[in-house]
């Protein structure tokens, strides 16, 4: 049975505490609440996703922060529409972490963005067979990434780490404030896949995707079973761009968001984690990872 929800403080190299409630294996920062739950009713949040309604041709984008959400939520749009065109909602609209079982309402097929863990899925995700596709990074490069997101858009104020370093031990901390340990997010996706092998799940890698780009899209229409083409693919690619996306989303003046858009590269976390850091990360990745057959490429 689940421990009742309960108030913890997690800190920074610093010192500095973010407040965290704790229920079960998530873990939300009373900013991350305010932001996404602005009313504070979180566990009726919860219960309402839950039991929302999703509907048979709605396909479910199943990722961990900054691990290329709104990219591939793009290419699976233009995949499901045939065109490699930018609809003009963008993918908040139907982000189940932001707008619940608001989304319910909101026209099919449709491709529901979430960062929640595969347990807290609405359970019509599973009695309907919903496809879904989850895609992982590198935890180095996640919390990079996610690091300078949360920097750049200043939700945290003064009390948030100013250097990287200091942001390790947040990341690192099993009371992670984003939501979800990453390591409990990525084995818990696994084991589902293990125990569920027919289920419609599609594992795609962040890295494998900015590798070869249009064998990894073209897998995912087979896996979408939709009929496509190279030229089509070719169109997605380039309108999918970093830098296309940041023209057409992260415009500030139209109301975009430039910071969910940084550089879209695999290896930039070098740039950033100090020897420390490093054997910091490797030390949880060997303890926690060591029953895992996941492999992350750096």
């Amino acid at each position: 049975m689940e421990a009742a929800p309960n108030w913890s403080v997690v800190r920074d190299g610093a010192g500095r505490e973010i407040r965290v409630l704790n229920i079960g294996k998530r873990h939300l920062s009373d900013v991350h609440i305010k932001l996404f739950i602005p009313d504070g009713d979180v566990l009726g949040r919860r219960e309402r996703v839950l039991n929302m309604s999703v509907n048979e041709d709605d396909v479910v984008l199943l990722t961990y922060y900054k691990s290329g959400t709104h990219w591939l939520w793009e290419i699976i749009t233009m995949l499901l529409s045939g065109k490699a065109e930018h609809v003009p909602w963008g993918p908040d609209r139907d982000f189940l972490d932001k707008q619940g079982d608001k989304i319910e309402k909101n026209p099919s097929p449709k491709v529901i963005a979430t960062h929640y863990s595969i347990g807290d899925l609405p359970r019509d995700v599973f009695k309907k067979n919903i496809k879904i596709v989850y895609v992982s990074r590198n935890p180095k490069s996640v919390a990079v990434s996610h690091y300078l997101h949360l920097k750049t858009a200043g939700y945290y104020g003064e009390n948030f780490p100013q250097t990287f370093s200091e942001y390790v031990p947040l990341f690192l901390d099993e009371k992670n404030y984003l939501g979800q340990y990453w390591y409990y997010y990525v084995t818990e996706v696994e084991k589902f896949c293990k125990d569920n092998l027919d289920y419609p799940i599609i594992h795609l890698k962040y890295e494998e995707i900015k590798q070869n780009p249009h064998k990894e899209i073209q897998r995912l229409a087979e896996f979408l079973k939709i009929e496509t083409s190279a030229s089509l693919v070719a169109d997605i690619i380039s309108k999918c761009d970093i830098s296309n996306l940041k023209s057409v989303r992260g415009n500030a003046k139209d109301g975009g968001k430039p910071y969910m858009y940084r550089k879209g590269t695999v290896s930039d976390w070098k740039n950033w984690l100090t020897v420390a850091d490093n054997e910091a990360f490797d030390k949880v990745y060997e303890e926690k990872m060591a029953e895992s057959d996941l492999k992350f490429e750096y």
